[in-house]
C-alpha cells in the first residue's frame, strides 16, 4: 500500500531537480520533488546561467523573470585581479578567454542571452514555476530508502520536523541530490576523474562596497596578496558579497576553523579596510573537483547534475549542465511514460550526457588551472572555447540518426544542422508573429521542410493523423514559416526539398539532402527507430 503514487519522483530540489519537474511538466507529465532543507537555498552558491540554459527558459516563458532577478548583475561585465579590493589593481579585462580562438555567442546564434541571477534568486522562481504546471515541491523531507523492481521505485520519504514516514511508489527515480549523492552512494556507482584538485571556504557576507565597486562592476575579481588568495564575487552589487577562500587539510586545516570570527578577518583581508566588519550570511566548505559517475542509469534510477558530475565552478559550467542533463532525459521519460516510445530511448540519456560531462569536467578543470596574473588569463594548452562547450557539442546515439560519411564528433560552434547538433537559431515570421525556430521545438519531433519538400510535409501529416508524434512546417515561399533572415537550406544544410528532423529537446535527429523516394515509409522507419521501436538496419 502507498501513501502516494507519482509517475517521477526527483530527489533534490535545487535548480537541477527543479528543472526536471519543469521540463517533465512540460512534456505533461506529474512528477514530485523531495529536498531535505526547509526551503530555497539561502546561499546564492551559483551565479552564472549561460546561453543554452536560458533558451531552454526562455521556452517556458520564464527568462524575463530570471533575467529581471538578476538585474542587479546586468552591468557586470569585468574580471579583476587586485592586491586587495581597495588597494591596487594590477588586472581588469572583459572577456575571459584563457587562450584558443574565441567564438562570441552572437544574436545570430540564439535568439536569447545569458545573464547572472544569484543561486537563491533562481530557486524560488523554479519552485513558483513547477507548482503553477501542476508539479509537487516538498521541502523539510528526506529520502530515507528505496527499493527497485521491474515496474518501478518504492521509496520511504520522512518528513524531517515530525518523524512521519511515508511510502512513495514512483514509475522513475531522479537522483538530483548533489555531488556527494546518497542514491549514487547506494547504488554502488564509482566515479572516475582527477578527484579533489582544491578545498575551498564560501564566505557569504554583507558590507556596503558600493564606494569600491560602482565603477568597475565586476564578475569576478581575484584577490592576491600575502595574506589571502581568493576571489570576491558580487551578489548584487551593494551589500551582498561572496569570498571564496582555499584551505589545506594537508596543513591540518578544516572547515571547523573557519570561525565567524576568521571569516571577517578574511573578508578584511581581501577587500583591504581593516575597521570594515562584515556580517558574515553563511560558511559553506566545499570542493573543487572533476568526477563524473561511470553509469547514468540503473534500471529506473537516473543521476542528474552534481550526482552524475562535479566541476570546479570555473567557466559557470556545473548547474547549467545539469539543467540541461534535465532536458535531455525529461523528454526520453515522457516520451516512454505515455507510451510513444520505448524504454530503449532511456538508454541514450547516458550515452549522450556523459560524454558531455567528460568534457565539461575537463574544461573545467582546466580553467581552474588558469594562471590569472597582472597581464590577464595565461594561455592553456587543449582549451575549448566557452561557446563550444556550451552550445558546440554533438551527440552520438541510437536516437540520432548520423550520415553516412560522418565524422566523429567535433566541439565547434559551426552549427548548420548536422545530426547531433543543437538545431540553428533562425528568425522566422509565422502567422504574422517573430519567432525563432527554436520556439518549435517542445513537445513533439518537429520535421522542417524546404520550400519545394511538399511530399515530405504529407507524408509526417498522415504520420501524425495515425498517432506518431510529429509536426511539419515548410520553411520559404508557400510555407508555413517564412525566414526574415538568412537562408533556411543553407542554414540547415539541404537543398530545397530536404528536410530536418528535430527532436522535441531540439537537437537533430537526422537530415535527408533531397526528397526520398518513400518518404513516407523512410520518415516512419526514421521515427519509430528514433522512439526505440525499431531498429534500422
Amino acid at each position: 500500500m502507498y501513501d502516494t503514487s507519482i509517475p517521477v519522483l526527483i530527489i533534490g530540489g535545487g535548480p537541477v531537480g527543479l528543472s526536471t519537474a519543469l521540463f517533465l511538466a512540460q512534456q505533461g507529465t506529474p512528477s514530485l520533488v523531495i529536498e531535505r532543507h526547509p526551503g530555497t537555498s539561502i546561499h546564492p552558491r551559483a551565479r552564472g546561467i549561460n546561453i543554452r540554459t536560458m533558451e531552454l527558459f526562455r521556452q517556458l516563458g520564464m527568462d524575463d523573470a530570471i533575467r529581471e532577478a538578476g538585474t542587479a548583475l546586468v552591468n557586470n561585465k569585468y574580471f579583476l585581479v587586485v592586491e586587495t579590493l581597495a588597494g591596487a589593481e594590477l588586472s581588469r579585462f572583459e572577456r575571459f578567454t584563457l587562450g584558443g580562438e574565441e567564438q562570441l555567442l552572437t544574436p545570430q546564434v540564439s535568439p536569447a542571452q545569458s545573464c547572472l541571477c544569484a543561486q537563491d534568486e533562481l530557486e524560488p522562481i523554479l519552485v513558483q514555476a513547477v507548482r503553477k504546471r501542476g508539479g509537487t515541491v516538498r521541502f523539510g523531507c528526506e529520502l530515507v530508502s528505496f527499493e527497485r523492481d521491474d515496474d518501478g521505485v518504492t521509496a520511504q520519504i520522512k518528513e524531517r520536523t515530525t518523524g512521519r514516514v511515508q511510502t512513495i511508489r514512483a514509475d522513475y527515480l531522479v537522483a538530483a541530490d548533489g555531488a556527494h549523492s546518497t542514491i549514487r552512494q547506494r547504488l554502488h556507482i564509482p566515479t572516475t576523474g582527477r578527484g579533489i584538485l582544491a578545498h575551498e571556504i564560501n564566505i557569504y557576507f554583507r558590507a556596503d562596497l558600493r564606494a569600491l565597486t560602482q565603477d568597475r562592476p565586476f564578475i569576478v575579481c581575484y584577490v592576491k596578496n600575502p595574506s589571502i588568495q581568493g576571489v570576491l564575487l558580487s551578489v548584487n552589487n551593494t551589500d551582498r558579497w561572496l569570498l571564496n577562500a582555499p584551505y589545506s587539510p594537508e596543513q591540518g586545516e578544516s572547515p571547523a576553523d573557519f570561525t565567524p570570527e576568521r571569516c571577517q578577518e578574511l573578508v578584511r583581508l581581501a577587500v583591504g579596510l581593516p575597521d570594515l566588519v562584515p556580517e558574515i550570511l553563511g560558511i559553506l566548505p566545499w570542493e573543487a573537483a572533476v568526477r563524473v559517475a561511470k553509469r547514468y542509469q540503473q534500471q529506473r534510477i537516473f543521476l542528474v547534475g552534481d550526482a552524475a558530475h562535479v566541476m570546479p565552478p570555473s567557466g559557470a559550467f556545473g548547474m547549467n549542465t545539469g539543467i540541461h542533463d534535465a532536458h535531455n532525459l525529461a523528454w526520453k521519460l515522457a516520451a516512454v511514460l505515455n507510451g510513444q516510445a520505448s524504454p530503449v530511448l532511456l538508454t541514450t540519456y547516458e550515452d549522450e550526457r556523459r560524454p558531455v560531462a567528460q568534457l565539461t569536467t575537463e574544461q573545467a578543470g582546466l580553467r581552474l588551472a588558469g594562471n590569472i596574473s597582472i597581464d590577464g588569463p595565461g594561455k592553456i594548452e587543449g582549451l575549448i572555447d566557452d561557446a563550444c562547450i556550451i552550445l558546440g557539442y554533438q551527440y552520438r546515439s541510437s536516437a540520432i540518426i548520423p550520415e553516412k560519411l560522418s565524422t566523429p564528433p567535433v566541439v565547434t560552434l559551426d552549427l548548420h544542422g548536422q545530426p547531433g547538433t543543437r538545431a540553428p537559431h533562425l528568425w522566422v515570421e509565422r502567422q504574422g508573429q517573430r519567432i525563432s525556430l527554436l520556439d518549435l521545438f517542445t513537445t513533439r519531433f518537429v520535421l522542417l521542410i524546404g520550400p519545394d519538400g511538399l511530399t515530405w510535409y504529407e507524408s509526417a501529416s498522415h504520420l501524425a493523423a495515425h498517432g506518431l508524434p510529429i509536426d511539419a512546417y515548410r520553411v520559404g515561399p508557400g510555407g508555413d514559416l517564412h525566414e526574415l533572415e538568412g537562408n533556411w537550406p543553407d542554414v540547415y544544410g539541404v537543398s530545397a526539398e530536404g528536410a530536418v528532423l528535430i527532436r522535441p529537446d531540439g537537437f537533430v535527429a537526422w537530415r535527408a539532402y533531397n526528397l526520398s523516394e518513400n518518404a513516407q515509409q523512410s520518415l516512419e522507419t526514421l521515427l519509430l527507430h528514433l522512439l526505440g521501436r525499431t531498429i534500422v538496419a
